[in-house]
């Protein structure tokens, strides 16, 4: 048993890192060159929850058939593209080619998250005619993030078991005419949510492998009659937490780690690691295949061409290479880098508009225009594109002011882009059709000061004021939704008694709820205001440190904006888009902040 084990790993390393000519490999079960009068057809068989490293150790004979590369999932940590190691934005992102940045699911809320990216299914239907599909899935969250393009399947099934879900894949393989096939099979996740690594797990990953080759059968039997071309592609949406195997969804290598499969050899992505990448976090794993690569790969073998304003993230596994490893350079987001040995030239796109063509060897492209809010930056190779997105690095929180609507359940929050975000906090997402432009429509009287807010603040139920950087303030009425007459004004003694010697320095202000509100200075300093008493209390402005503000002391001179979110909590967003949340019942910073300000934190507050 030993000896066998030892046999199939050195078998498994070798198919991941060999670079040699494709005829040399072993195909399952067809590879038919291409050929136009040859159906090209596609099974796409996900495994939910499988560690890559445990197919080496186990008896898996269908998957031992196919040709198999480590991966990657949950996109660049640091990046627009990172996104959870979870179910939600994995099989997302198998099924669209692009990552939580574009398709929008942030984790497994199906009931909240619909994916905004097309779907492979809709990408199929409208560029080649007269093609079925049929997708079934164990796991049925799937299909409702993918509800937008769900009609469009002419044979749909979800819950129940693997062996059902087994059963009518067979059958669909069988007595159908189906284009592509997407089987989905969840009990391996399971079991390893319940019983962790161990002998369950590794039993649930044997029974897969079994069904897989129930799948591989189907097809086998199908070509002793059809004249077809199938490509096999195996995959898994995430790894495991290291730590017993229970549990998933953070960012750690054994997390991000995961497989894909296939039965045809591939080319030099799918078979051969870049080592010397901009980025070599998780031990050099980006210089694997992504998850997003999957979806091209369909594309590219079912022969339907690859638009460059698709925005896929990742180039094909099959043919000829394309973009490879597109990445930031040392976190430079106006600086890419991407690897290539093709001897045409490279087409640099931004936000879908050619700006210039490089030999594609070259490999490096510099953007030296000022970019504001988001910018997709793709590169197309011949017939291949990949893409990657990037923010405005100085895009900042500069004010945030909490409504005051029944349900209590919006916040604002003002942007130094001249825009604002409607935030739902029910929902814990930015509302639909944000960032709008502040302007005398959407706020009015507040237009013409949007570049000189630095701070907002509620002050009671119909009230609230924005501070100007000139020292001045603006009353605004939050039941006629306009500013008052007579602002702005300038801040004095007489209007904000003890704040007029720091008029021009406030950067966050927030109301307590306690009769008391808070004054945050540029100089890391701050001032206690009684509501009661209308005035500063005495003795201020003071030093914020960690005896007065406990966790927050570090960071007294980057605060850039604060809200009052609940009777519990407030928020401090930092100038490096990171923040803080600050309990206000223990009076001190939670523990393991500040984070960084993303759309896992906060859905679409930057974008």
């Amino acid at each position: 048993m030993k000896t066998k084990l030892f046999l199939k790993l050195i078998f498994l390393v070798f198919l991941i890192s060999i670079a040699g000519c494709e005829e040399n490999l072993p195909t399952y079960p067809n590879n038919t060159s291409k050929q136009t009068s040859t159906h090209k057809k596609v099974l796409l068989v996900g495994i939910d929850g499988l560690q890559f490293e445990r197919i080496a150790a186990l008896n898996t004979p269908n998957l031992d058939k196919l040709h198999i590369s480590k991966a990657y999932t949950g996109g660049i940590k640091g990046n627009l593209s990172h996104q959870a190691t979870s179910s939600g934005p994995g099989w997302t992102s198998i099924l669209t080619g692009v990552w939580k940045d574009k398709h929008g699911v942030p984790n497994n809320s199906s009931g909240t998250y619909k994916s905004k990216a097309k779907s492979i299914y809709r990408l199929i239907k409208e560029n080649k005619n007269n093609t079925s599909i049929a997708s079934i899935a164990t796991w049925s969250p799937i299909h409702e993030f993918l509800q937008n393009d769900m009609s469009l399947v002419d044979y749909q099934n979800e819950g129940g078991s693997d062996a059902n879900s087994t059963n009518l894949g067979v059958h669909q393989i069988s007595n159908s005419n189906h284009d592509l096939v997407f089987i989905h099979l969840d009990n391996v996740d399971i079991v390893g949510h319940a019983s962790g690594f161990g002998s369950a797990y590794d039993n649930a990953i044997i029974a897969a492998d079994q069904q897989l080759g129930q799948l591989m059968d189907a097809i086998t039997q199908r070509l002793a009659t059809k004249n077809e071309d199938w490509l096999i592609m195996v995959t898994t949406d995430h790894g495991r937490n290291s730590n017993g195997g229970y549990s998933h969804g953070g960012t750690t290598e054994s997390e991000k780690t995961i497989f894909i499969g296939m039965n045809k050899p591939g080319n030099q992505e799918f078979k051969s690691k870049i080592s010397n990448l901009p980025n070599t976090d998780f031990d050099g794993l980006y210089g694997y295949p992504a998850q997003t690569s999957i979806v091209p790969t369909i594309l590219r073998h079912m022969e339907i061409n690859i638009e460059t304003n698709w925005q896929l993230s990742s180039a094909p596994l099959i043919g000829a290479d394309g973009p490879r490893k597109l990445l930031f350079v040392n976190n430079n987001q106006n600086e890419l880098f991407w690897v290539s040995n093709s001897e045409s030239n490279a087409e640099i796109y931004k936000n879908n508009q050619l700006v210039t063509t490089v030999p594609a060897s070259q490999g490096n492209y510099l953007d030296t225009a000022t970019n504001d809010g988001k910018t997709t930056y793709t590169i197309r190779i011949e017939e291949s594109t990949a893409s990657i997105e990037s923010r405005n690095q100085n895009l900042k929180i500069i004010a945030c002011l909490d409504w005051n609507d029944m349900l209590n359940n919006r916040a604002y929050f003002f942007r130094n882009d001249g825009q604002y975000i409607r935030y739902n906090k029910l929902k814990d997402k930015t509302d639909s059709g944000y960032p709008k432009e502040t302007n005398n429509s959407s706020w009015p009287g507040l237009g013409a000061y949007k570049e000189l807010i630095t701070a907002a603040l509620k002050w009671n139920n119909h009230k609230g004021y924005f501070f100007l950087s000139d020292g001045k303030y603006l009353r605004y009425d939050m039941n006629a939704d306009k500013v008052d007459k007579g602002y702005p004004t300038l801040i004095n003694n007489n209007n904000w008694t003890g704040l007029e010697g720091w008029r021009d320095k406030i950067i966050g202000a927030v109301n307590w709820n306690n009769n008391k509100a808070y004054f945050f200075l540029n100089d890391g300093t701050y001032i206690r205001y009684s509501i009661t008493n209308d005035s500063a209390d005495p003795g201020y402005p003071r030093s914020i440190n960690n005896s007065n503000w406990p966790g927050l002391g570090s960071y007294a001179t980057s605060i850039s904006s604060v809200i009052d979110w609940d009777s519990k909590y407030v928020y401090f967003f930092l100038t490096d888009n990171t923040y803080i949340k600050y309990d206000k019942q223990k009076d001190a910073t939670v523990s393991g902040y500040p984070k960084n300000v993303d759309d896992t934190t906060w859905p679409g507050i930057l974008n």
